[in-house]
């Protein structure tokens, strides 16, 4: 299965002259998936799992998008290699079925993993961890090759989530700071196009690519009755750009299995070594598999791994009508570890009551509380005079930079700080005799402490300015985000549902307060509330990041309880929640008009129409 790229000469009869245009070439890009043949077994692979039987050539040609002229020929070859067999008749046309006895003849003699996709094929029971659990059937010719990347499934919606993760983090999408776009980095766009083909692929419904932004939308529809309850309609957010503190280009993932509680030698040649003694963590994966790097990259777990598990999830729901939901939204961004992420986030198209962002970490995390955080900057004026005349002259301005870090609290620092404490943090200092610039980061939890912090910082100006003259210190302050567990606490509902959802997995929620900020606080504020969920990756933003196989799919576990207790879930609002009520507009911004914080699904139908 070959990528290629198409140049078609604009000769057509259409206004523009694409229809009629004639294939100039076709360059192909990349390989993206390889298929032997050998059995009848292999060719019933290329048949849609999701196609009913029995079926007719035209109906098998429409699913796999071929023109009805070929669909006879396709079938009699099918049919004579024994794929297929003979049904009856629909009309005119043969019916087919898929040839249970050529699945069932080869399943006895494969390994109890690759065994299990065929029946799955076939349509016997299995469990939910056949589509959640990798392909281990191939990994040892896998290890060989050292290209943990060729794992590649024959169907997206059988896909696991570890194959799709594999996949995601060879694109390199790292954002920039330095840049004024948005996106940041046009790169990003190309994992969004994978993205996009994915999710048609696996059946999602209002796809929708914001090609100038870099935003990708997606719905996975309701299968509950219309006459069932008003459930909420509830959205899933991961960001697909990844930190620039370390390259993300070609990044080499590779499996540690049955991990020993040894260190694990990433880069013997640099020798680069994810040690427990650095990372004691590491000794709560004894007999887990870890996906790490080859030391020179980053691995992107942040957040690869929670677009894996949303679209495993999605493709597991799809795959399985009889698990019951509402309206599920989807929405994967740019530019969230620069703090632009939810920039052009357009609310009124995602449409969702409430949202999680998949973008924590160790298995467990239930993040609703975060910082309150601003960004000051100093410029100081100082007068620069010959040091051999400066008495009474001279005003040096780096020295009075010093002058004001020494007057905030000593432990007031990120490096004597955790949980909920706050801290003021020097980010830069650069500056001569003559002028000086610094840069702080100002964060805590609590909204009054946040209050005090900001106020000191405009006391320590003030003084500086009376001891040096006015003018000297120019402070500017403003405000990046706030603690969403303002915005959290009318529907507390959201935690408590995701408690549900992981005891329900066997997992023990982990509830600690974000020491830094989330998408899911920036729209919290915009009206969208939004806590956050594990993805069961570590060490972000270097080159000992890992994830843990079982994490990430016990993750996808997790989304699959929290949607199925939602499709139960008739919200009903409290006194907090109804003064808490905001409306949306097309553009994101409050509204007056709103009457519900729950969008009825006939209203969210409208407001498509009208848009």
């Amino acid at each position: 299965m070959i990528d290629f790229e198409e140049y078609r000469v604009l000769d057509g009869w259409s206004y523009n002259k694409k229809r009629g245009s004639h294939r100039h070439d076709r360059i192909p890009i990349c390989l993206e998936a390889e298929y032997i043949l050998n059995t009848p077994a292999d060719y019933i692979k290329l048949i849609p799992d999701m196609l009913p039987e029995p079926f007719t050539g035209r109906e098998l040609a429409k699913a796999v998008k071929l023109p009805a002229s070929q669909s006879s020929e396709v079938m009699n070859i099918l049919y004579h290699i024994g794929a297929l067999l003979r049904e009856g008749k629909k009309g005119n046309a043969y019916t087919y079925i898929r040839n249970r006895d050529a699945l069932r003849g080869i399943v006895a003699n494969l390994p109890e993993e690759e065994a299990d996709v065929y029946r799955m094929l076939e349509g016997l029971h299995v469990s939910e961890r056949e589509l959640i659990h990798p392909d281990y059937h191939r990994s040892s010719q896998i290890k060989e090759k050292g290209a943990i990347n060729e794992m590649k499934s024959s169907n997206k919606n059988q896909e696991t989530v570890i194959e799709r993760f594999l996949r995601y983090v060879k694109v390199d999408t790292q954002s920039s700071e330095k840049s004024d776009t948005s996106p940041s980095t046009m790169k990003q766009h190309d994992l969004a196009k994978i993205l996009e083909k994915d999710l048609k692929e696996i059946g999602a419904a209002d796809v929708f690519y914001d090609k100038e932004h870099c935003y990708l939308y997606a719905t996975i529809p309701s299968n509950l009755d219309q006459k069932a309850l008003k459930v909420p309609v509830i959205g899933f957010i991961a960001h697909m750009d990844t930190s620039d503190a370390v390259t993300g280009k070609n990044v080499n993932p590779r499996i540690i299995e049955n991990y020993d509680g040894k260190d694990i030698v990433i880069n013997e040649k640099e020798k680069i070594i994810l040690s427990p003694k650095d990372f004691p963590e590491l000794l709560s994966h004894k007999k887990e598999s870890l996906i790490v790097t080859d030391g020179t990259t980053l691995l992107g777990a942040d957040d690869k791994a929670g677009i894996s598990e949303i679209l495993t999830m999605a493709a597991y729901l799809i795959a399985h009508p009889e698990i019951k939901h509402g309206d599920l939204r989807i929405c994967f961004t740019p530019d969230e570890e620069v703090g632009e992420g939810t920039r052009y986030f357009d609310l009124y198209r995602f449409g969702a009551d409430f949202a999680y962002t998949v973008d924590g970490g160790k298995l467990g995390e239930l993040e609703y509380e975060n910082f309150n955080a601003a960004e000051a900057e100093l410029i100081i004026h100082g007068r620069s005079v010959h040091p051999g005349d400066a008495k009474g002259k001279m005003r040096n301005a780096t020295l009075i930079a010093y002058e004001f870090q020494s007057m905030l609290p000593v432990f007031d620092n990120p490096m004597y700080t955790q949980g909920r404490e706050g801290f003021y943090h020097l980010t830069l200092m650069k500056g001569t005799c003559d002028m000086a610039v610094v840069y702080y980061i100002i964060r805590d939890h609590d909204l009054n402490k946040f209050s005090e912090k900001k106020n000191r910082f405009k006391e320590i100006v003030s003084y500086l300015n009376h001891k040096y003259g006015e003018g000297t210190v120019e402070l500017t302050m403003e405000d990046s985000y706030y603690n969403m567990i303002e915005k959290i606490k009318p529907h507390m509902h959201l935690i408590e549902n995701a408690r549900k959802a992981m005891q329900e997995a066997d997992v023990t929620p982990i509830e600690n307060p974000i020491r830094g900020g989330t998408d899911g606080a920036a729209l919290s504020f915009r009206g969208l509330p939004c806590p956050n969920l594990c993805t069961g990756g570590y060490n972000y933003h270097g080159k000992y990041e890992y994830a843990s196989v079982q994490e990430m799919e016990k993750v996808v576990s997790i989304l699959i309880n929290l949607v199925q207790i939602y499709g139960k879930f008739e919200l009903k609002e409290t006194s907090a929640e109804k003064s808490d009520k905001k409306g949306i507009s097309k553009n994101g911004t409050k509204t007056a008009k709103a009457k519900t914080s729950v969008v009825p699904k006939k209203t969210v139908k409208k407001k498509t129409v009208k848009k």
